[in-house]
């Protein structure tokens, strides 16, 4: 077994017996068929993930440690960060596919389907999909707060097992919340990009550009950093790294770029992966209208007629998501977007290898390791 399987089944481990507490801390105090109608779908949400940012977050409370690695990686500071980090991600995950109106989630269906179905089946008075759409906006909210329950948890155990005082777990704290606020923002800008006309013909070059600069910040904002650069850093200053260390400062332009190239594999998935490794339908950020750096490189590169393809799709999604996907193959897109993931890549191990005396050994091997896991993927 490699080093990163054991850490993940470590980590994971210790962060799915954590959230078995808290589910069976939430049916003492939510009893009652309406807590069994919350949490079924709040359980389903919390399943079946990676834990990538739990292990992310154990790797950085074991920036500087030689011994003890696998106590501290499998300890409550570390369970109890991995758990919020988890309990965010679905908070995030159940409003992102109310957004997008989502049919699934890792194969199964999306928690406002689940609500949807429920009333149907139960004759309930009212329409099935605006209840659906209200319950999965409230579940999303309550994990949320969830979220933030565990993180002051998690603050409390690594001020209790390590004895650093408040600092590092304030910082810590702070930091979560920036997260969860910028996200916030992320979705913004990737709610209103779906709305903004399309340019015109003048000059498709420098519109798809401009395409492209809108569809990374929207990468680093809504996804990159919170999957890749907090978690490390939320590790490390629980750990009680100095924030202003150039250790801090190398590791974030390290998860900067490896998240950014992460989410472009993700995007890259969305129309090519194959539907039964990925969980969702092949081409569903076509349908879904999404402004993706993969769509800006597509505009660059087409014609007149392959751009009129485009607009049509995105002004009708669910028509048409087949010749757009040939099309981005066509046209050399698809390649210039595989470029671009190894472009942030190997920025982001080159960012990675500066820092490297550093750390210890063993934690740069993990995060080398976790950059090529996190990038090369089919999943």
């Amino acid at each position: 077994m490699s080093e990163l399987s054991f850490v993940t089944t470590l980590v994971r481990a210790a962060v799915d017996r954590r959230l078995h507490e808290l589910t069976d801390r939430w049916r003492s105090r939510l009893p009652g068929e309406a807590g069994a109608d919350l949490l079924g779908p709040a359980q389903q949400a919390l399943s079946g993930g990676k834990r990538m940012r739990p292990v992310l977050a154990a790797v950085g409370m074991t920036l500087r440690t030689r011994a003890g690695r696998p106590e501290v990686m499998g300890g409550a500071a570390s369970a109890r960060l991995g758990a919020a980090l988890e309990l965010y991600q679905a908070s995030a995950l159940v409003h992102d596919d109310v957004i997008d109106a989502a049919p699934t989630r890792r194969g199964l269906p999306a928690a406002h389907r689940s609500f949807s179905t429920s009333h149907r089946q139960r004759g309930w008075r009212g329409r099935p999909g605006t209840y659906g759409t209200s319950a999965a906006l409230v579940l999303g909210d309550w994990l949320l707060s969830q979220a933030g329950l565990e993180m002051g948890a998690a603050c409390a155990a690594a001020r209790d097992g390590a004895g650093n005082g408040d600092a590092g777990p304030w910082r810590a704290r702070e930091l979560f919340d920036r997260m969860t606020a910028e996200v916030a923002y992320g979705q913004f800008l990737d709610v209103r990009a779906e709305v903004v006309p399309l340019p015109g013909e003048e000059d498709p070059a420098g519109a798809g550009q401009e395409m492209l600069g809108r569809a990374l910040e929207v990468v680093r904002r809504k996804s990159a950093r919170y999957s890749v650069v907090q978690p490390l850093l939320l590790g490390a200053l629980l750990a009680g790294t100095d924030p202003d260390a150039a250790l801090l400062g190398g590791l974030a332009r390290f998860g900067e770029e490896v998240g950014t190239a992460f989410q472009l594999r993700d995007d890259e998935l969305g129309v090519f992966g194959d539907p039964a490794v990925t969980g969702k339908p092949a081409g569903e950020d076509l349908r879904e209208g999404k402004r993706t750096a993969l769509l800006a490189l597509t505009w660059q590169r087409t014609d007149t007629a392959g751009r009129d393809l485009l607009r049509q799709v995105l002004a009708s999604p669910g028509d048409g998501t087949g010749a757009a996907a040939r099309l981005i193959e066509d046209c050399g897109a698809r390649a210039a977007h595989e470029d671009l993931i190894a472009s942030h890549r190997a920025c982001g191990l080159e960012a990675l290898e500066a820092v490297r005396p550093l750390m210890e050994a063993p934690s740069a091997a993990l995060l080398e390791a976790l950059a090529d896991r996190l990038t090369r993927r089919s999943a």
